[in-house]
């Protein structure tokens, strides 16, 4: 049986001269998992909310799309709100009660499922989810990981024929979203339901799907499983052939891969061990030396700082840090460990209920706020103008107009800005919306960047472009600190990296130490060569570099 058709689907958003879906069609059968992958801005998420009629987004469509056979203008509205279930980018968007409980069931409440039925449904999705301990919390004191948990327990628990997944792992440390995507995989395996899922995090994804579907500029790439996939983009134009994840493009670029490419860290290793001969590889450390020096005066530090929220526990227990000159520092943690409160404690937002934060020295105060750029979790907050360039340019208030439009033109080509400058922030997606929120950051030059969660939404293309930049932010004496659940980019990017656990600093190191010396917190690619031939690369270009030693 067919789950979804879309037949010649083509979409334009109000005032929009170019469609953002153009000529789509395919067909998903009952049971499969999808992956809907592509670079920000191709259409991901429209074609998703096509999917969900309640959510349709203003526009004009053409084209025909079907819901096992029936039209879906002729599906009534109830049976779409309980047999098509979706988890939103943003989970802020999606929480709707003060009670995490309430919460769970209120999607149940509204299509009056039994009372026996809702407890039932809420033992089993918390259970599997691990919710357990977070349902007496109220849902404003959630981290954005554990809301994502909770809206995704609360649309399982309808019991949904088709799943719709708008990058639900971008808030999920490492750990807790290769639970995520496998528990979702066992959800499709044993109940036969279809699952949709977009992502910019590959590596995993795609070892778990049945079809892989490549969006570019809102038309279809691509269409087939994921062996398939992994050698059509590899010959595809830059921006999706980034898109390939680190072990298959490591395998790939050996030039020792004729049919099957491996996909998962245990394939990775089955391959590398039968193709590196023993060796005495070449050193892939290339890290630059730019730790600042411990005796120079930090830039921002914290002094034994403990923080609670009002009715909550401790969040944060006696920290000690310190951010000098030309250090860019990588704050991981699991949802909940206080990552997002300890960069706003940093950046002055929240005072600490004990302990110090200092700036240069000092006390931090309110004047010392200028010198301190801050990217929220959640960038929709950000924006106050109605266009894009507008945005960009109130970061340059003190510029002259003519120097404005220069700097706002080249800030936007760096992040593929440039064709949506007349667009209002909010029309965006949500990696533009990113790119948009790190832009006028760079554009206002402060003296230290926080930025919490700064890759969410964003493609490789642009995490590569964000890297550089932030590189060349801290050669000019700058600081960053930046919290994240990206291994990946952490690797490249990073200068020192620190591990939060239940709101105390566990681990803090340099890199590549760092990643070295953890199982999970770790890049796919030490996973893949870690006590092989290619050991001591973290990095995609680490192990290439070691692979060419070799030969």
């Amino acid at each position: 049986m067919t789950a979804v058709t879309f037949r010649k689907v083509n979409f334009w958003y109000p005032g929009a001269h170019e469609p953002s879906l153009e000529d789509l069609s395919f067909q998903i059968a009952t049971g499969t998992f999808i992956l809907l992958c592509g670079p920000s801005g191709c259409g991901k998420t429209t074609l998703l909310k096509l999917l969900k009629p309640e959510l349709r987004p203003s526009g004009k469509m053409a084209g025909s799309i079907h819901f096992q056979g029936i039209p879906m203008d002729n599906v009534p509205a109830h049976q779409t709100a309980k047999e098509i279930g979706m988890v939103f980018q943003h989970p802020e968007h999606q929480i709707v009660l003060e009670d995490s409980l309430r919460e769970l069931v209120f999607g149940m409440e509204n299509l009056n499922f039994p009372m026996d039925l809702m407890r039932r449904r809420a033992a089993e999705t918390s259970g599997l989810l691990g919710l357990e301990n977070m349902l007496s919390k109220p849902t404003e004191s959630l981290s954005g990981g554990e809301k994502q948990l909770l809206n995704l327990a609360s649309v399982l628990a309808l019991n949904p024929r088709l799943l719709l997944l708008d990058e639900p792992t971008t808030r999920l440390d490492p750990v807790r979203a290769r639970q995520f995507l496998h528990q979702i995989k066992r959800w499709n395996e044993e109940t036969g339901m279809t699952v949709i899922l977009t992502e910019h995090r590959l590596d995993e994804a795609f070892t778990l799907v049945d079809r892989i579907l490549v969006l570019n500029r809102g038309r279809l790439d691509f269409d087939g499983p994921p062996q398939e996939a992994v050698h059509r983009m590899k010959n595809a134009e830059p921006r999706i052939r980034s898109l390939v994840p680190a072990i298959p493009a490591l395998a790939l670029k050996t030039g020792k891969v004729t049919n099957t490419v491996p996909l998962t860290v245990k394939e990775g290793r089955q391959w590398l061990e039968k193709q590196v001969p023993p060796f005495h590889p070449v050193s892939p450390s290339t890290y630059p030396k730019q730790k600042g020096s411990p005796s120079h005066r930090p830039l921002l530090s914290l002094q034994r700082v403990n923080f609670s929220y009002r009715d909550s526990h401790t969040v944060l227990k006696q920290v000690n840090f310190q951010l000098h000159p030309k250090e860019c520092v990588a704050f991981f943690g699991g949802n909940g460990s206080g990552k997002t409160t300890l960069l706003q404690v940093l950046a002055g937002l929240l005072p600490p209920d004990s302990g110090s934060v200092r700036y240069r020295g000092k006390k931090l105060k309110k004047r010392n706020r200028p010198a301190i750029g801050y990217l929220p979790q959640n960038v929709e907050s950000y924006f106050f103008h109605d266009t894009v360039a507008k945005e960009l340019e109130a970061s340059l208030s003190h510029s002259s107009k003519t120097d404005q439009k220069r700097l706002v033109w080249e800030m936007a080509s760096r992040f593929g800005l440039v064709p949506l400058l007349s667009h209002h922030p909010h029309d965006l997606s949500g990696g533009e919306m990113q790119k948009t929120a790190l832009a006028s950051l760079f554009l206002q030059k402060p003296e230290i960047l926080l930025l919490d969660e700064p890759t969410q939404g964003l493609d490789p293309e642009a995490k590569q472009t964000l890297s550089q930049l932030l590189h060349g932010f801290i050669q000019q004496g700058r600081a960053v600190v930046f919290t994240t659940h990206d291994p990946e980019f952490a690797a490249v990017t990073a200068t020192g990296c620190v591990l939060l656990f239940q709101g105390e600093v566990a681990a803090s190191d340099r890199v590549p130490s760092f990643f070295k010396e953890n199982d999970f917190y770790t890049t796919a690619v030490y996973r893949m060569t870690r006590d092989t031939p290619l050991s001591g690369a973290v990095t995609l270009e680490e192990a290439i570099r070691t692979w060419n030693g070799q030969k």
